[in-house]
């Protein structure tokens, strides 16, 4: 199913900080609206590489969020909403006028944000295994957040780690390359550590437990007008069949719903062949 293509990669002034990103543009083909990927709190821009190369045809726009990856980190603004602004100045830097916002994990509701916020620029939604959280909810993933490992001797102490904490199926070639397009390691040295800083999660979480804390998807779509497709992992612990009915229940149009049975709350790594079909055809049938 894939294309050629090539990367290119760049640094954009948004908000105040330097915004690194990673850029896949198709050889040939890409004719639908380009994807703004957001990543997930665990991992960066580099999650989406083999997606990418994968689909082929879609051009994908894959940024290190603030305080992720080479991105520097402002040490402020944890909300969704700021995230968002992120994601759209990063869109304006780039002249991308229309396009498709996709979210992992907690990016999920940040980019909901980002079709709230720019309503008449986003041509569609896909959400990636979304986390639907109670206040309860957040308030436990702060305390694991805080005794999260950072750093790992080598790749494959991080290997067996991921796997024992990440459910879900994980082919080893697709688990090797995952890792080794999010982690961060110096040339010639065996260690690799996490794209973050401990504190950098820590304090992303302790607003998600807030009052202020702003990232509950559900109540976001409710304003949402654009197409949206979601990703369920069959196996995942964040986002459960009682959470895909909450959540696509909340849309003022019914959402396409997208169940791949092996993957935990990693489908586009874990279960490539339930995930890469749909989400082209959902990307290149927009209009």
């Amino acid at each position: 199913m894939g294309a050629k293509g090539s990367w290119r990669s760049g640094f954009e002034e948004v908000s105040n900080y330097r915004m690194y990103y990673r850029e896949w543009r198709p050889m040939t083909g890409g004719e639908g609206l380009p994807v703004i990927a957001l990543h997930g709190s665990l991992s960066q821009g580099g999650m989406w590489f083999s997606t990418a190369e994968r689909v082929g045809a879609v051009r994908m726009i894959c940024p290190d969020q603030r305080g992720y990856g080479k991105s520097a980190d402002p040490g402020r603004g944890d909300a969704a909403a700021d995230f968002a602004q992120d994601a759209i100045r990063l869109a304006d830097g780039l002249l991308v006028d229309r396009f498709v916002v996709m979210g992992h994990s907690f990016a999920s509701s940040i980019a909901l944000k980002v079709a709230e916020m720019a309503a008449g620029r986003v041509g569609g939604v896909v959400l990636v295994d979304p986390t639907v959280r109670s206040a309860k909810g957040n308030r436990g993933n702060l305390e694991v957040a805080r005794q999260r490992p950072n750093r790992f001797k080598n790749y494959s102490e991080v290997k067996k780690f991921w796997k024992k904490t990440e459910e879900g199926q994980w082919p080893a070639k697709n688990l090797d390359r995952f890792l080794r397009d999010i982690m961060i390691s110096a040339p010639g040295k065996a260690m690799c550590e996490m794209p973050f800083v401990n504190e950098r999660l820590v304090r992303l979480r302790e607003f998600q437990a807030s009052a202020s804390g702003d990232y509950f998807p559900d109540k976001i779509a409710q304003k949402i007008k654009s197409s949206v497709l979601i990703f369920r992992g069959g196996k995942s612990r964040r986002f459960s069949g009682e959470g895909q009915k909450i959540l696509a229940g909340a849309f003022p149009k019914k959402p396409k719903v997208v169940l791949c049975s092996k993957a935990g709350h990693f489908p586009p790594a874990q279960e490539p062949s339930a995930f890469d079909l749909p989400f082209k055809n959902f990307v290149l049938g927009l209009k």
